[in-house]
């Protein structure tokens, strides 16, 4: 198995215990949240985890809301090289996360943008690390060079989280989204599978000529 996959995995393993530990219980059991790949069953509990962040928060920049049938849609138009993952405790649905093209032209087709969202009440647990970990394991499973993230200046949790995973600021577009009446920055991070010298060290210094 490649050293990153190996290691992807067991970090995968490592947060997933964390998780069954800092997840609440239910009524007379123990609590245990399982990642597995999305099913279209699923896909009225995603809707309402990502309505919930397009009406009231700026997490995603996306300003329209899906019915039912719009996340089965959008599930659907998911194929094995752009997973979409489930944490589930018990029959709920608390958080998912996919793999999404990072654009159409065939040159950046191993280029993932990825996405996670954690069901309100369930933050703080460890389940968005959960889900990125298995997110970074099935982006090297199926040869993804590299993974993007976008994520609003002021989400200040997604940042943090992406970080503790590696990912390195790439870029910073100023002012770029208008949403509930605010013009918000967009931060660009990517993790590279598997580069010996990622993250990459700070660029050196260049003198004015004379």
């Amino acid at each position: 198995m490649d050293d990153n996959l190996y290691a992807l995995e067991s970090m995968v393993r490592e947060r997933l215990a964390e998780a069954r530990a800092q997840a609440p219980a239910g009524p007379g059991h123990a609590a245990i949240v399982v990642i597995r790949p999305a099913v279209a069953d699923d896909s009225a509990a995603i809707a309402a985890i990502w309505n919930r962040e397009v009406r009231e928060t700026a997490a995603t920049t996306d300003t329209e809301p899906r019915s039912v049938a719009a996340q089965q849609a959008w599930l659907a138009a998911h194929g094995p090289v752009h997973p979409v993952i489930v944490a589930v405790e018990g029959d709920e649905v608390v958080a998912f996360g996919a793999l999404s093209p990072y654009r159409a032209k065939p040159s950046y087709a191993r280029t993932a943008e990825d996405s996670v969202y954690v069901k309100d009440g369930w933050r703080g647990k460890g389940l968005g690390a959960l889900v990125l970990d298995r997110l970074l394991a099935l982006a090297a499973e199926h040869g993804h060079h590299s993974v993007i993230a976008r994520i609003t200046a002021g989400n200040e949790p997604s940042l943090v989280l992406h970080e503790g995973r590696g990912f390195v600021r790439v870029g910073h577009e100023r002012q770029v989204a208008l949403k509930h009446g605010v013009w918000h920055d967009v931060v660009t991070l990517q993790f590279i599978m598997g580069a010996p010298t990622w993250p990459p060290s700070p660029p050196t210094a260049r003198s004015a000529p004379a």
